[in-house]
């Protein structure tokens, strides 16, 4: 199989709909975090299990993690949570259209990817990690496939 048809295929397609995927279940996971975070008895009882970790670097972060969700309200991680499953929603139905070679998939992937990147910009600005140089980059690649496909494989050859 030539390059072009490679890149083409649906093959790629559904590599970034596993992306998407996986993407959805890590946003949910953290919907799901945040809920738990709400709970005074999840904070009572990780203030306990910290308590009795012994003097240490664990101990330390733990307890700088509590003292910030201190001042966070229950309403507050709720709204979040509800926020994180709706970006979460997003990603499924870009995975699912994509999977299934929609071309609308195409075009929500690279709109609200590319939104995304100057937010992803600004964080890689303010505080650089690995993981959001990778990410960033994961994105572009995207994005520039993406692009690249929809300019480049005919009306014809899609499924609509």
């Amino acid at each position: 199989m030539k390059v072009a048809a490679f890149l083409k295929s649906l093959f790629v397609l559904r590599l970034i709909a596993a992306f998407k995927f996986l993407k959805a279940l890590l946003v949910v996971a953290t919907g799901f975090g945040l809920l738990s975070l709400a709970n005074p008895a999840f904070i009572s009882a990780l203030q306990q299990f910290t308590d009795s970790l012994s003097d240490g670097l664990e101990q330390h972060l733990l307890r700088n993690l509590l003292s910030l969700l201190g001042g966070v309200s229950a309403g507050r991680l709720h709204l979040m949570a509800v926020a994180s499953f709706l970006y979460a929603g997003l990603f499924f139905v870009e995975g699912v259209g994509l999977w299934r070679g929609r071309h609308w998939a195409e075009w929500l992937t690279v709109i609200a990817t590319s939104s995304f990147i100057p937010i992803e910009l600004y964080e890689m600005a303010r505080a650089p990690h690995l993981k959001t140089l990778l990410v960033i980059f994961i994105n572009l690649l995207i994005l520039a496939y993406l692009i690249w496909r929809m300019r480049r494989v005919p009306d014809s050859a899609r499924n609509h």
